[in-house]
């Protein structure tokens, strides 16, 4: 299978005991760096935008958004990479983080558009750290690398490692590395099962970088 983009999202430093006492993270909180662009990605943050280039920050609250035919991968703090295919939106909306152990929080929200995410250091071997909120519901994973985006006149699912659980409003999956969930409009989401090959496919190649010439 093709190698998979990948992008990430950072952090605030925070130490255990005292976490619900640090401070939020402000918008000038710097909690990742980009390493790809392809074509054309902005960021807002605080009514201000900017075009996202190669080594340029991604800051905490940032809403990320990217063109036709564009891609961003980004790498945060922690080690957690993100990357995002074309008319893509996403927001750092949560990130609590301290370098010398595992664990912390993370919350995105993905308003459009097809997505990677591999999990770094937040995640950590027990989940629980990380929420993925999605036009269709809320991710929460473990041990993850997942895809996620419109796909086959739904939104699609694909774990390719790890553990996720979708839960929407009409119910909820659990899948495994190797399977995938479709959600259509109004109904539940479908049972945990391997995806055909064409369809996994398509969905790698929404996030998937041109040839370099």
């Amino acid at each position: 299978m093709t190698s998979f983009s990948r992008f990430a999202v950072a952090a605030i430093l925070a130490s255990g005991p005292a976490l619900a006492a640090v401070p939020p993270a402000s918008a000038a909180d710097v909690v990742g760096q980009v390493d790809k662009v392809e074509r054309q990605a902005v960021a807002v943050v605080e009514g201000q935008s900017r075009d996202m280039t190669v080594a340029g920050p991604v800051f905490f609250k940032d809403m990320i958004r990217t063109g036709g035919a564009s891609r961003l991968e980004s790498k945060l703090a922690d080690g957690t990479v993100l990357t995002l295919g074309e008319h893509a939106k996403i927001t750092v909306d949560e990130f609590v983080y301290r370098p010398d152990r595992q664990g912390g929080k993370l919350g995105l929200t993905v308003a459009r558009g097809a997505f990677l995410f591999v999990g770094g250091k937040i995640e950590g071997p027990t989940g629980g750290n990380v929420a993925i909120r999605t036009a269709v519901g809320t991710l929460g994973v473990r041990g993850t690398t997942v895809w996620g985006g419109p796909i086959d006149g739904g939104f699609g699912v694909l774990v390719l490692d790890g553990l996720v659980t979708l839960k929407t409003a009409r119910g909820s999956v659990t899948m495994r590395k190797g399977q995938g969930t479709m959600v259509y409009a109004g109904r539940a989401p479908q049972t945990a099962a391997p995806w055909p090959e064409d369809r996994t496919k398509r969905a790698v190649a929404t996030i998937s970088f041109s040839p370099k010439r």
